[in-house]
């Protein structure tokens, strides 16, 4: 579930750490309310990273689902809490899970921030417009979207989706020459024209 939530939301893990049932969870599970964070040093910082951190992250409906079905019939305590309903803490969360499922990966240098960076790409690659994913990342600085979303230059199947997407953006005359090139290309040419039709 953690790593659901931090894929599917680009929540930061001191946020999620620190989200209470029944006060930072709508009844449905759509929305999650950022309004603190687990301090560095434990216990509550009652303000988020920044001002723009305070927000609330519009969950897609499957993640709503599997969320209100892990929350079961609870209706308070920490999100994910230890056994005596304290907070738990990313450093155990980590060495409890997270870094062997890593080290199986092959992966070095990789934490928790990955799944924000992962979902900041997936609402790049969509179509969501960049206010909202500023808003639903909490970034106080908009240059940050660029930044993480430079690993989609490195995607292939995205570039090649977007250009055909984009287009050329203005018509090629062809000249009546009856060089083999520009045959074939205005031979191409009718045959978008046709199959369009």
């Amino acid at each position: 579930m953690v790593a659901a939530l931090l894929a599917g939301t680009g929540i930061r893990i001191s946020e999620l750490l620190a989200l209470a049932i029944g006060k930072h969870i709508s009844a449905d599970c759509s929305i999650i309310s950022i309004r603190q964070q687990r301090g560095k040093w434990g216990g509550i910082e009652s303000t988020p990273k920044t001002d723009a951190d305070f927000r609330d992250i519009d969950l897609c409906p499957h993640l709503a689902r599997i969320l209100r079905s892990y929350i079961g019939d609870r209706e308070s305590g920490f999100l994910f809490e230890t056994e005596g309903g304290k907070m738990l803490s990313k450093e155990n969360l980590w060495r409890d899970g997270f870094a062997t499922i890593v080290r199986k990966m092959g992966r070095e240098g990789v934490r928790f921030h990955a799944f924000r960076r992962f979902r900041e790409a997936v609402l790049l690659s969509s179509e969501c417009r960049e206010l909202l994913i500023d808003y639903w990342m909490g970034h106080s600085n908009t240059e940050m979207g660029s930044r993480y979303g430079k690993q989609l230059v490195k995607n292939r199947k995205f570039l090649a989706g977007w250009a055909e997407k984009v287009g050329l953006g203005f018509e090629i005359p062809i000249a009546d020459i009856s060089e083999p090139g520009l045959i074939a290309l205005r031979a191409l040419q009718n045959q978008e024209s046709i199959v369009a039709a």
